[in-house]
């Protein structure tokens, strides 16, 4: 079975750190966004993941290859951009003409059931299924309203903040084979606007609510977020417990990459993530951030609620104010003092 994962866009809501990064290779919790997407995927019987991408696809490829979590994966490269349905009909040669397959968002981070979720789409025969969330304020994505037998009735694009009718889009689908034949060739086309009113005017979509837990980090405040609750929920599997060793602390919940190096009187946690080959100097302090991989955090430096990018250098002695954040290949010289709230490009 097929998957496709949308991930064309240019992340312009995650910079600076998508500047140099793709966003399908952030981590969450350490691992690979793309490779906990693939894992989620395979759980519903995806053996092959198709990546609609633009942005950084070179880079994508390499870091990617041609399989991950033991699923097959395959490119489908727009050229300029193609909205959010464009990328499925540009895809159409990868996809089933047999049997339906699951489109995702390429910023979700969520458990939700796509097992179930097909076996309602095939039951009652829907065009397409859509995941539901209920959220406390749906004005940024659009309420979906159905009716008691879960037939998508209307998409509200902007409900007030406190509307009743809090159920909104996950971003993430299961399409019938019919739906990609529906959509125009070579021009940017929406899901949302174009496509989905269609099948709702026809009754020939439905809802899959989802009671667990769900994020959409397309923005940096959300991918935080998401990071530090998964942290907490992931305990102690994916954590390290409370540690001294060699001279050095991790408070819990904490999580540490492979080949992590910390220096005699380091300090790393609460709700700190460290990736792969993350060096940490003597007597630094790591707190409440997320590092990236092969990021060196100098001597008696100090690191507090920030996210720093993959292969910063941090000299020695410098502090990293509340609230930065730090692009990728960046170079913060020894002794220096970064403001609160800052944002720093390499």
């Amino acid at each position: 079975m097929r998957g496709l994962i949308l991930a064309g866009g240019f992340a312009t809501r995650l910079r600076p750190l998508s500047c140099s990064k793709p966003k399908l290779l952030f981590p969450i919790v350490g691992m690979p966004l793309v490779e906990s997407m693939a894992r989620w995927l395979s759980s519903g019987g995806v053996d092959r993941v198709i990546l609609a991408v633009n942005h950084l696809s070179d880079k994508l490829k390499i870091e990617v290859g041609h399989r991950v979590a033991g699923v097959t994966v395959e490119f489908s490269v727009e050229e300029t951009p193609l909205g959010t349905a464009g990328p499925i009909r540009l895809a159409s040669n990868l996809l089933s003409k047999d049997e339906p397959f699951f489109v995702t968002n390429g910023d979700i981070v969520s458990n939700i059931d796509i097992t179930r979720m097909l076996v309602m789409h095939q039951e009652t025969k829907a065009d397409a299924t859509i995941a539901l969330v209920s959220v406390r304020d749906p004005s940024p994505y659009g309420s979906v309203l159905t009716d008691s037998n879960g037939t998508v009735k209307k998409f509200e694009e902007k409900p007030a903040a406190h509307s009743a009718a809090s159920h909104v889009n996950a971003g993430v689908y299961v399409l019938s084979p019919k739906v990609v034949d529906s959509i125009p060739e070579g021009r940017p086309v929406s899901l949302e606007k174009e496509v989905f009113p269609k099948l709702v005017r026809n009754g020939r979509m439905r809802g899959w609510m989802h009671n667990g837990f769900w994020y959409d980090i397309g923005r940096v405040s959300e991918y935080v977020r998401a990071n530090r609750e998964l942290l907490e929920k992931q305990e102690p599997k994916a954590a390290v417990p409370n540690a001294t060793k060699n001279g050095w602390e991790i408070l819990r919940p904490s999580f540490l990459g492979t080949q992590t190096r910390l220096g005699a009187g380091a300090k790393v946690g609460p709700l700190s993530i460290l990736s792969e080959n993350v060096s940490v100097g003597g007597e630094a302090i790591v707190r409440n951030s997320i590092i990236f991989e092969e990021t060196s955090i100098g001597e008696k430096a100090i690191v507090e609620d920030s996210v720093i990018g993959e292969r910063v250098i941090i000299g020695n002695g410098s502090k990293i104010g509340r609230g930065s954040i730090i692009a990728g290949q960046s170079v913060i010289p020894g002794g220096s003092v970064v403001s609160p709230n800052s944002t720093i490009l390499y």
